[in-house]
């Protein structure tokens, strides 16, 4: 698993509500990925994002917490 980008990482919460939403946060994992320049491709699309946004970003660190709680983890990565 990815760690989250800060070592104060506040997204436990909101993971353990995604993480009965298989769907949702593979479809996260799918589009939050690193380009070649290690930017997340989803969050620095023209338009729709950030462009700067560096990979990890927080959607994939909150779908990364998400896909550990509902393998059964307990969100102290």
């Amino acid at each position: 698993m990815v760690q989250p980008a800060t070592s104060s990482f506040s997204g436990w919460g909101l993971a353990a509500e995604l993480a009965p939403m298989t769907d949702v946060w593979r479809q996260l994992l799918d589009d939050h990925v690193p380009d070649s320049r290690g930017r997340c491709r989803a969050c620095t699309q023209g338009g729709t994002g950030i462009p700067t946004v560096r990979w990890p970003c927080g959607p994939r660190n909150i779908a990364e917490a998400a896909a550990e709680y509902h393998a059964g983890g307990t969100g102290n990565v």
